[in-house]
């Protein structure tokens, strides 16, 4: 993290280049008095922040300052394009860099998580087959040539996946249709081509009833808490969809006994905290364990471990984690049933000895490894948009 001295240098040059720059630069009038604008609105919230907590003196506090920043930061990269100048654009573009790489190194480092050496990483066995789209994966349950209705997808992708899912699965399984389209939540990267792909195959769609008004257009889920840190899929997060979509006419309920319909050697396991009706999936028999956003093996908070999957055991995405309690109970519920391969909605697949040993570790040091240090939900959940 950047120290509260230097961020006080760079928030005094925040406020100034707007300013200065633009004016050195050849911005026209109009484009100079908004960026003015923004310069006295740097100053303004710099002078009211306190970057040690909060005080009586300077209520806003170092989370809200981070946020800050980077808005105004995008706000500059926004106004960028309405300049005509070359070199005053440049220069703008330039500083809204500046002013989100100062928030994103000023933000607390986000959990830490569990390391993994990477001789845990392995490719799920033949029953499964993890196929990654953009930020998240998705999986194919059914060995590869299984036949019409004899195989089962687990979540969609972030939108726009619909095209590269359809040319996985007809690679795997020919012109075979899934039984059902499974989700372990409703989370905008793991819905995106739900609509597409059930019309596609006219299949069923499956998740814990929790999570039905998230998919039936009734409910939003909770804000953001970007102040978690982390990176910046932490610092954006406010900006990710968390509308609810309809798909209510082909929704249907996973059974309340735990078996998955037409599924008969793989049970769904409720472990909510990221979600409300966040499920897993344990195949008791090889003990594998599908286990969503309930627990990941990279740091998603980082657009760096986002798109590399730096191997680590982690709680779900902390950015979109409400319950904190309940995370920590579903983590516990899962490594109780000691898995020997984790497939996960993010990041590689594991195994082996490293995999018990991280799941332990993780547990054991929760508090410290597993939390953020900031987010509105680490005192409980709050209600719901409806």
């Amino acid at each position: 993290m950047i120290p509260p001295r230097l961020h006080a240098t760079l928030d005094a040059l925040s406020a100034a280049i707007p300013v200065v720059g633009t004016s050195i630069a050849g911005a026209s009038y109009s484009s100079r008095k908004r960026l003015a604008a923004i310069g006295l609105g740097v100053a303004t919230y710099s002078l009211e922040s306190s970057y040690r907590g909060r005080t009586r003196c300077r209520p806003i506090r170092p989370e809200l300052h981070w946020l800050l920043d980077a808005g105004h930061g995008a706000t500059c990269l926004a106004l960028a394009r309405d300049l005509d100048d070359p070199s005053a654009r440049a220069l703008l573009r330039g500083y809204a860099a500046f002013a989100m790489a100062v928030a994103a190194l000023s933000s607390p480092p986000g959990p830490e998580g569990i390391p993994v050496a990477s001789r845990a990483k392995v490719e799920p066995a033949d029953e499964l087959a993890c196929l990654r789209c953009g930020i998240v994966n998705v999986t194919f349950i059914g060995a590869p040539g299984a036949g019409d209705r004899e195989w089962f997808l687990v979540d969609t992708g972030i939108p726009g996946s619909a095209a590269t899912i359809l040319q996985a699965a007809r690679r795997r399984y020919g012109n075979a249709r899934p039984a059902a389209i499974l989700l372990t939540h409703g989370h905008f990267d793991h819905v995106g081509a739900v609509q597409h792909l059930m019309n596609e195959w006219d299949a069923p769609v499956y998740a814990h009833p929790a999570e039905h008004p998230y998919l039936t257009g009734w409910r939003s889920y909770p804000p953001a808490a970007p102040e978690v840190g982390g990176g910046m899929m932490a610092e954006l997060s406010w900006l990710f969809p968390r509308h609810p979509i309809d798909i209510s006419r082909r929704l249907r309920a996973l059974p309340d006994d735990g078996h998955v319909p037409g599924l008969t050697d793989r049970r769904w396991i409720h472990t909510p905290g990221h979600t409300p009706g966040h499920v897993s999936f344990w195949n008791q028999k090889t003990r594998t364990l599908l286990a969503g956003d309930a627990i990941i093996t990279t740091k998603q908070e980082s657009l760096h471990g986002a798109l590399f999957s730096p191997t680590r055991l982690q709680g779900p995405p902390a950015y979109f984690t409400p319950d904190w309690s309940a995370a920590q109970s579903s983590i516990r519920r899962l490594a109780d049933l000691h898995p020997s391969m984790l497939a996960t909605g993010h990041g590689s697949t594991l195994q082996g000895a490293e995999l018990a040993l991280g799941l332990h570790e993780l547990l054991s040091a929760f508090q410290l490894r597993g939390l953020p240090q900031y987010s509105r939900y680490l005192q409980g959940p709050r209600t719901t948009d409806v």
